[in-house]
C-alpha cells in the first residue's frame, strides 16, 4: 500500500512541483500586477539564482524584501516558500533522514508559506485573476502535498495532490504563456507516459489528464531550457535526468556540466555532473570530480551527504581499477559500501557492482577465500537470469 501511495505521490507532485515559476511573465488581466514588471523579474531572478547555487541567506533576503513590498501577491511568499524547499530537498543524500529539530522547523516555515500562497492566490483568482492565481495555487498545493507525502502523511498529501490537479487542469487550457509554459506542459507530455509504461496499474490514474506525448515532451522541455527566462533552470536540471534515463549521455553530461559550472555549490547538480562523468567513461575528470566531493563531505560543505560520498568512493573504485591501482580500488569500494549499510534499499545498483568488483579484485591478488564472498553477496542481492548473478556463478566455479 505504501509502495503505491509513492507511485501516486510521484504522479501527482512530481510534475506539479515543476510548475514553479510558469506564470511569471502571465499576461494578468489585472494591469497592476507587478508580473509586468521587468525590473521585479530581473531581480527575483538575480535571487532565484542565489537560491539555486546554495546561497539561502542572500537569496531568502532579497525574497523577504519583495514580500514586504508586494504583500498582495503570492509570486515574493511562493519564491521564499521555493527557497526553503530547496534547503530541505538539500537532506535528499542522507540514508535516514531523520526529522531532526533542524529539519522539523524547516517543514514547519515551508508549509506556512505555501498556506499563505494559497491564501493569497485565491484573492487573486477571485479578483479576476484567473491565470496567475490558478498558476500559483497549483503549484503552492503541488508542493505541499509533495512535502506531506515525503513525510508519510497521506491523506493530507492526497487533498494537496488533487486541488493542484484542479487548478493544474484549468491552466492548461491557456497557451499564451510560451516559452514558460512549454516547461509545465513538457513535464506532463513526458512523465505521464514514463508513469504508465513503468506502472501500468497506475493507468487508470494517469487517465484523468489528457493523452501525453514524451518526444513532445522533450521538444517542449527545450524550448523552455533554450528561450525561457524563469524556467530555464528547472527546465534544464529535469532534461539532465530525462537525457540520462533515455541513455543519450552526451546531452546529459553537457547540461550536468552547464548546471555545475553555473552553480558550483549546489550539491545536487555536482552530485548528477559526477555521475555522467562516470557513465561517458570520462575517468579522469570523474576521479577529480569525485575526490572534491570526499573534501567538501570531509569539510562538512552543506548538502553533502552520505549518499553523494556513498557515490563517489564507488567512482574512485572504478577509477583505480581502471588504472590497475588495485588496493587503492578495493579501498574505495568498500568505503562505498560502508555508507551504502545506512541505506534501506541494499539492492542499489552501485552496491551490488560494488560488491562484483570487489570479487573480480580480490580474485586477481590472489585472495579466492574474500573473491567468493563478495560473489555471494551479489548472488544475495540479485536474481538468477541477472548478468551479474550469471557471472558471479561463473567466477565462483573458478
Amino acid at each position: 500500500m505504501i509502495q503505491l501511495f509513492c507511485v501516486v505521490r510521484f504522479l501527482y507532485f512530481k510534475i506539479f512541483i515543476l510548475f514553479n515559476f510558469n506564470s511569471i511573465i502571465t499576461m494578468s488581466q489585472d494591469s497592476t500586477s507587478i508580473l509586468t514588471d521587468i525590473d521585479i523579474q530581473i531581480e527575483a531572478t538575480s535571487a532565484i539564482n542565489k537560491m539555486y547555487n546554495f546561497e539561502f541567506d542572500d537569496a531568502e533576503k532579497e525574497f523577504k524584501w519583495l514580500v514586504q513590498e508586494y504583500k498582495n501577491h503570492p509570486l515574493p511568499v511562493f519564491l521564499l516558500g521555493l527557497s526553503k524547499w530547496w534547503k530541505i530537498d538539500s537532506y535528499s543524500g542522507l540514508p535516514k533522514i531523520k526529522i531532526t529539530d533542524e529539519l522539523k522547523l524547516l517543514d514547519k516555515e515551508f508549509l506556512s508559506l505555501m498556506d499563505k500562497s494559497i491564501f493569497l492566490s485565491k484573492k487573486v483568482y477571485e479578483n479576476g485573476n484567473k491565470i496567475d492565481g490558478a498558476f500559483f495555487l497549483a503549484a503552492s498545493y503541488g508542493f505541499k502535498g509533495r512535502l506531506l507525502s515525503e513525510r508519510r502523511k497521506w491523506r493530507a498529501a492526497a487533498f494537496a495532490g488533487m486541488n493542484a490537479l484542479k487548478y493544474l487542469k484549468e491552466i492548461r487550457k491557456d497557451d499564451i504563456m510560451i516559452p514558460e509554459i512549454s516547461f509545465g506542459n513538457g513535464l506532463f507530455n513526458y512523465y505521464s507516459i514514463w508513469i504508465s509504461d513503468r506502472y501500468p496499474l497506475l493507468k487508470p490514474i494517469v487517465g484523468l489528464f489528457p493523452e501525453g506525448d514524451k518526444k513532445l515532451g522533450i521538444d517542449q522541455l527545450n524550448n523552455a531550457a533554450n528561450n525561457s527566462f524563469y524556467t530555464r533552470t528547472e527546465a534544464q536540471y529535469f532534461l539532465v535526468r530525462i537525457f540520462s534515463g533515455e541513455n543519450n549521455l552526451k546531452k546529459s553530461l553537457y547540461l550536468s556540466q552547464y548546471l555545475h559550472n553555473t552553480f558550483p555549490n549546489n550539491s545536487i547538480f555536482h552530485r548528477y555532473y559526477s555521475q555522467q562523468l562516470y557513465r561517458t567513461s570520462n575517468l579522469s575528470l570523474c576521479k577529480i570530480e569525485s575526490l572534491k566531493i570526499i573534501d567538501y563531505y570531509k569539510n562538512r560543505k552543506f548538502g553533502y551527504n552520505q549518499n553523494d560520498i556513498r557515490l563517489a568512493h564507488f567512482f574512485l573504485g572504478e577509477v583505480f581499477f581502471s588504472e590497475r591501482k588495485f588496493e587503492n580500488s578495493i579501498f574505495h569500494l568498500k568505503k562505498s559500501l560502508e555508507f551504502s549499510n545506512g541505506f534501506k534499499n541494499k539492492k542499489l545498483g552501485y552496491t551490488i557492482y560494488s560488491n562484483f568488483l570487489l570479487g573480480k579484485l580480490h580474485l586477481k591478488i590472489g585472495k579466492n577465500i574474500e573473491a567468493k564472498y563478495y560473489f555471494k553477496k551479489v548472488l544475495k542481492l540479485t536474481n538468477r537470469k541477472d548478468k551479474l548473478n550469471i557471472e558471479s556463478r561463473d567466477y565462483i566455479k573458478k
